[in-house]
Parts: C-alpha cells; structure tokens; sequence
C-alpha cells in the first residue's frame, strides 16, 4: 500500500491563503507561480475569490485582483469580488479593482465605483473615475487614455490589440 499521498487536483482554501498571505512580494510571485503550475489558473479561480477577504497582507490580495483582470468579461465572479474589494484598506487592491470593472465594461459595476467618488484617497477617486468613463463608453483603453486621445492602449488579452 502506497503511504504517499498524492496531490490533489483542487487546491485547499487554506493552501490559497497562506500562499498569498506574505508581505513579500518575491514570496507571493513565486507561491502563485506554484499553485498556478500545480492546479492550473481556472481551477484556482475561484480559490483566489473566496481567500481574498481572510488574505491579511496587501501583497497577496493585489496579486490576486492583477490576475484576475483579463477574466473580467468572462466570469461574473470576479466582477463580484472587485466589486468587494473596491472597500479594500489597501489603495493599490482598490485601484486593481478598478481595472477589473473597468476591463469588464459592466455598467452594473458603476454605482459600486461611484461611491468611490467622494473617498478620502485623491487616487481612489481618480481610478474609480477613469474606470467609470470607460465604462461609459465602452472603451476599455479609456481606464488609460484618460483624453480621449487614442495614442494610448491596455491590452489585457491579444484580442485588445488594436494593431
């Protein structure tokens, strides 16, 4: 009889969060890089969701919204954690969960991002204004081209390319 157990093809919650749960960012890199490898992104997904609130260190948390930006327009559960994660106490998770509603051109997403608007963080406001207006337009690359100008693209998947 084989003693050795062998890894599972889904990941534990707990193996999520503690993966995540380093201020260090080589540390929080490097675990992603590994669950990713063992279990495959779309079977992390929504691992990664459900660990966000109980990861105690901004590092993973801004790791995980990064990740889950090029998902936003295909999976309603990461709009719904970016919508929660808009109340993050870290600034740089807030502005990440922008990018993702802003990616996802949901206007459902919009009255979550107006309250936003009057944060006492001056960067809070402005990210959750752009991701608004592209929104609005339903122009991804205006959460970038914050003129307008068309000099200025985000290409989160090929398809975004404009050229």
């Amino acid at each position: 009889m084989n003693t050795k157990s062998e890894p599972s093809h889904i990941p534990t919650l707990e193996k999520v969060v503690a993966a995540f749960n380093d201020r260090r960012d080589s540390a929080v890199s490097s675990n992603g890089y590994k669950l990713r490898s063992e279990y495959g992104f779309c079977a992390l997904v929504p691992f990664l969701i459900e660990a966000l609130p109980k990861i105690r260190n901004a590092t993973g948390r801004i790791h995980i919204m990064f990740d889950l930006i090029p998902l936003a327009r295909r999976d309603a559960r990461v709009v719904e954690a970016a919508k929660d994660r808009l109340q993050d106490r870290s600034k740089a998770v807030r502005m990440h969960a922008c990018e993702v509603l802003a990616y996802s051109l949901r206007k459902d997403a919009i009255p979550s991002l107006e309250r936003l608007l009057g944060h006492s963080v001056a960067d809070t406001r402005v990210t959750a204004a752009a991701a608004i207006d592209a929104i609005q337009h339903q122009n991804h690359h205006f959460y970038i081209d914050r003129q307008h100008k068309g000099t200025s693209f985000w290409v989160v998947n090929p398809q975004d390319d404009p050229k």
